[in-house]
């Protein structure tokens, strides 16, 4: 029996946004409603969950997904 729910990752993405900014509300580049949550990694208004769930449904594999939360987590010491 099959537990699987369309339209779910299989495998939910967690990224690090614990450097991430506050800002003005401002609509999410994601969802378009009111965001505090700046990317920390392009500064942009959004989610941490619309980009969890972004990454998670446009990811083509696993390689690429772990890319994709790469290139979306900030490193060690970056700025912001």
């Amino acid at each position: 029996m099959s537990h699987a729910t369309s339209g779910l990752p299989v495998r939910p993405v967690a990224l690090d946004w614990r450097h991430g900014a506050i800002g003005p509300l401002a609509p999410c580049v994601l969802c378009g409603q009111p965001a505090l949550c700046r990317s920390p990694v392009t500064g942009v208004p959004c989610h941490k969950a619309c980009a969890e769930t972004w990454i998670a449904t446009h990811a083509r594999d696993a390689g690429h997904r772990a890319r994709l939360i790469r290139a979306y987590t900030p490193g060690r010491g970056e700025p912001r």
